[in-house]
């Protein structure tokens, strides 16, 4: 069955495993902006739990916004407000050079609207993934009765899992030495962390993910 996702900044691990497993997804491209979704934010690591970050956007009706029209606002520097979260985060993991050093260029750009961000960064990350990674733009909105393929357009969560009842494997994450696993942050967490290895854990998350009971 064919999967279709919607745009989101920096997505979670569980957004990568449901790609992973489907093998090839549709990104939406025409559907309307939707408020208080992932589509301009993510979570990344925190001592004590999830810490979000948001991509600011400009004044304006953008619930009513086709969702590559969504402009990103620069009032207040949030691209070095992200940074700064990442680099406190993710700063002494083993591969955080190397993850890093690509995807600073990507918010000192300025980009102008959300779906332009949010590709340069899909592509960064399918750079640093093992495996191929393809996809197709949507030409034309379909309504979930009208489509035939796994809608994910609602948005994968980040830094919880929508299924709480599966267990899924875990690694030793900076912060949280001798604390609790957090799941399903961004995927810049677990390719801080695991480097190389992160495909390999895609695959084993997705094992969970559709796992039958």
């Amino acid at each position: 069955m064919d999967c279709i996702l919607g745009s989101q900044y920096m997505p979670s691990i569980e957004y990568f495993a449901h790609w992973l497993y489907h093998g090839t997804i549709s990104l939406e491209a025409h559907e309307h902006y939707q408020k208080r979704s992932w589509r301009n934010k993510t979570c990344i690591l925190g001592a004590d739990a999830p810490q979000a970050l948001t991509v600011p956007l400009q004044k304006g009706k953008h619930q009513q916004m086709k969702i590559t029209d969504v402009l990103i606002a620069y009032d207040e520097d949030w691209p070095t407000l992200h940074l700064r979260s990442i680099r406190t985060a993710y700063g002494k993991t083993a591969f955080a050079q190397e993850v890093l050093a690509g995807f600073e260029p990507i918010l000192a750009n300025q980009h102008t609207t959300l779906w332009s961000l949010n590709q340069s960064c899909l592509t960064y990350v399918t750079l640093l993934l093992k495996g191929q990674w393809p996809y197709q733009i949507t030409t034309e909105y379909k309504t979930s009765e009208d489509s035939k393929t796994f809608d994910l357009r609602s948005g994968i969560p980040c830094g919880t899992s929508v299924f709480l009842e599966k267990k899924f494997p875990e690694y030793g994450q900076v912060l949280r030495i001798h604390k609790t696993h957090l799941p399903n942050l961004s995927i810049l967490d677990a390719l801080c962390h695991l480097g190389p290895q992160t495909y390999d854990y895609l695959v084993g998350y997705a094992q969970q993910l559709y796992k039958k009971s």
